[in-house]
Order: C-alpha cells, then sequence, then structure tokens
C-alpha cells in the first residue's frame, strides 16, 4: 500500500466521523430550547419596567422553575413603594419555541429596592434529547435594571398618539396641528385681502 493510500484510510474514517459528529450537534441544537429571562423598558409607557421571559430556541422547555422568586409590580419612581409581586418560582408547565410572557415589573424605585445591584437567578427545565431522551438544562441569569439609569426615554407612536388626545403633553402631533391652524389663518388673511383688493377694482 502507498503511502497516499495509507493517508486516505486513515482519513476517510476520520472525515466521516467529523461529519457524523457536525451533524449530531446541528440536531442537538435543534432539540433544544435557549431561555432568557430579563428586565427591560416599556416600549410604550417611558416609566414602566417589563420583566421578559422568552425561548428563542427551536424546542419545548417543560417542567420550567425558577431558583427563587422574581420581583413584579413594584412601582415608584423616587420612593419604592409598599406593594408588589413575585413570579412563583414554579415557573411554567412548559415554554414553547418562540413563546414569550410579558409581565409588568414596576418601576426603577420599586425594582431597585427588591433587585440592589443584581438578583441571580436559575432556570432549570426538562427537553427531549434527538433521540427521544428527557433531558436536563439550566440557565444562569443576574437580571438588573441599573443598566436603565441612564438610557434615554422616547415615547412610540401609539403613546404619543395617545398623549396628543388627552392632550397632556406637547407632542409632535401638537406642533403639526398648531402649524395647520397657523397657515389656515394665514390663508384666509390672504383671501380677505385679494377679496378687497377685488371689490376696489370693480368700482
Amino acid at each position: 500500500m502507498s503511502a497516499l493510500e495509507q493517508i486516505i484510510a486513515v482519513v476517510s474514517p476520520l472525515a466521516t466521523l467529523l461529519a457524523v459528529w457536525v451533524a449530531y450537534l446541528a440536531l442537538l441544537r435543534r432539540s433544544q430550547p435557549q431561555l432568557l429571562v430579563y428586565y427591560a423598558l416599556n416600549p410604550d409607557t417611558q416609566t414602566l419596567i417589563d420583566l421578559v421571559i422568552e425561548n428563542i430556541g427551536e424546542a419545548t422547555a417543560t417542567d420550567v422553575t425558577f431558583s427563587k422568586p422574581i420581583p413584579v409590580m413594584w412601582f415608584g419612581i423616587e420612593n419604592p413603594g409598599n406593594d408588589g409581586s413575585f413570579i412563583d418560582p414554579s415557573g411554567f408547565p412548559a415554554i414553547s419555541p418562540g413563546q414569550r410572557y410579558v409581565y409588568s415589573g414596576g418601576q426603577y424605585a420599586g425594582l431597585a429596592s427588591k433587585i440592589g445591584s443584581g438578583l441571580p437567578v436559575n432556570v432549570n427545565y426538562k427537553y427531549r434529547s434527538p433521540f427521544g431522551f428527557i433531558c436536563k438544562g439550566c440557565e444562569s441569569f443576574v437580571l438588573s435594571i441599573a443598566h436603565m439609569t441612564y438610557m434615554p426615554t422616547r415615547t412610540s407612536a401609539q403613546g404619543a398618539i395617545v398623549d396628543a388626545l388627552n392632550g397632556s403633553k406637547k407632542t409632535t402631533l401638537h406642533e403639526i396641528r398648531d402649524e395647520l391652524r397657523a397657515l389656515n389663518k394665514s390663508l384666509k388673511v390672504l383671501a380677505q385681502q385679494r377679496a378687497e383688493e377685488t371689490g376696489r377694482d370693480s368700482v
């Protein structure tokens, strides 16, 4: 056997084994859920913070539990309120791929009084392997809102329309309305001047 044949005899099984391993990893990836738990600014109301729990993976997570209660509904912008609630550690029976739960977390001071500089939370769950076996998984998170301190606040289009209808805030819609009113007034004055000039010419 030549040297080339010997190399091929060794490399070929290795290449096959590598291809099988890559295919298995791809299959394993598709069979695993990927859970995320985090606080995020509410897109519609500037002062509110949401708690988001979602599965961005490609498989269902079952028997989802948390290592400790997760604070929600704790309000207070400058001073924390006294009332609030928690997501129970017993969690959810299942979270499907793409499924997303959004809770009202509260406001900055209220949540900060409960989670401090960060709240470590482990999320435990089960999933089915490509071969049908039940496997256990765990994701670790540190829930924090400290990064939101200096984030700019914006009003969504929906919020701007609500503010405009309520008249509670000076919005872009209000500015457009004022500009249109001023333009309408100018057109009326111009039309009146034209009518007066036409009247004098006819005399």
